[in-house]
């Protein structure tokens, strides 16, 4: 699950918030970067088992509605057709998930008015009208719908989203990227089973720690030369009007290119870029990538780009 494009995305949001801080200490910023990590993990189970939990509620309810002397069809029906989501059924048999689950602190407790929300949401939905109109779907529909539901409930409920807020705090900071991460897992539930899809999270994974805290300290030791090397590119510009965004991007950015000899200058390069689309603004994209272009050439031809391995010499 944390692939390196998580772990830059964690280092940049501890950055960030170092820079903010005028009474930073390096060593608890550090220190909660990787502690950030375990939150996060638990908040992306938690979220990969609301299908589950939520299927729990529906056949109560399913029950309750069609126990009442006059049941109606419009309310069962819906009900009747998310209980047979293929894909909500292979997350149900998941024995690895309800065991992740079970080491987060928080659990789904006390959500019956979230679910009776969220279930009355998707029925009045677009989705939910066209996904009705065909008796039978295949596994890959039932998947697609899945996911399709949980980019909905998280983009506009706003008892789901508050209801998640209270119980993880880092929510507002690792919404964008628990977000990729849960619908990635959707997209790879298969049919026949298995717990493949269930992203894996090992804090004993050294490289990976080791390139995080090297990128986290890299990038404060060498501040001062990052933003003089982005100053002389940008000297028709206002160091006050670039936004403090793109700004920690590109220091980060240049770290890698000058101090991690064996990460490729376009990997480097094009990860910002991608994460630039993410956090920062429309134009954001175009201005990072002109500058780094502009500053990789320079430190290409002074002979300050010293990368090893196979395939890295340019």
């Amino acid at each position: 699950m944390f692939n390196r494009r998580f772990l830059r995305i964690k280092v940049f949001q501890a950055l960030y918030a170092f820079s903010q801080d005028e009474k930073a200490n390096r060593s608890t910023y550090e220190r909660n970067l990787l502690t950030s990590l375990n939150k996060t993990y638990d908040l992306y189970i938690f979220l990969l088992a609301f299908p589950v939990e939520f299927k729990f509620y529906l056949l109560n309810e399913f029950e309750i509605q069609t126990l009442k002397h006059f049941p109606d069809s419009s309310v069962i029906t819906p009900i009747k057709t998310l209980l047979k989501n293929k894909a909500i059924v292979q997350l149900d048999r998941s024995d690895l998930l309800k065991e992740k689950l079970s080491d987060v602190s928080e659990q789904w407790k006390g959500a019956n008015d979230v679910f009776k929300s969220i279930l009355n949401q998707i029925k009045e939905s677009e989705l939910m009208s066209e996904y009705m109109r065909s008796p039978d779907h295949t596994f890959a529909e039932d998947r697609k719908f899945l996911n399709e539901i949980f980019e909905i409930i998280i983009a506009d409920s706003e008892p789901f989203n508050q209801y998640i807020e209270e119980r993880f705090i880092n929510w507002e900071d690792d919404q964008v990227l628990v977000t990729i991460s849960l619908l990635k897992s959707i997209h790879s539930i298969k049919e026949n089973g298995g717990n493949g899809f269930i992203g894996k999270f090992d804090m004993k994974e050294e490289e990976d720690l080791d390139f995080m805290k090297k990128l986290f300290r890299y990038t404060i030791d060498n501040n001062d030369e990052m933003l003089k090397l982005i100053a002389d590119k940008t000297k028709n510009w206002d160091a006050e009007r670039i936004a403090l965004v793109d700004m920690q991007m590109m220091k980060m950015a240049l770290c890698e290119i000058m101090m991690f000899p064996q990460i490729p200058v376009k990997v480097s390069i094009n990860e910002y870029l991608e994460l630039a689309k993410i956090y920062s603004t429309p134009n954001s994209h175009t201005f990072i990538n002109g500058v780094l272009d502009k500053i990789h050439i320079d430190l290409k031809n002074e002979n300050k780009i010293n990368k090893a391995g196979r395939g890295l010499v340019e």
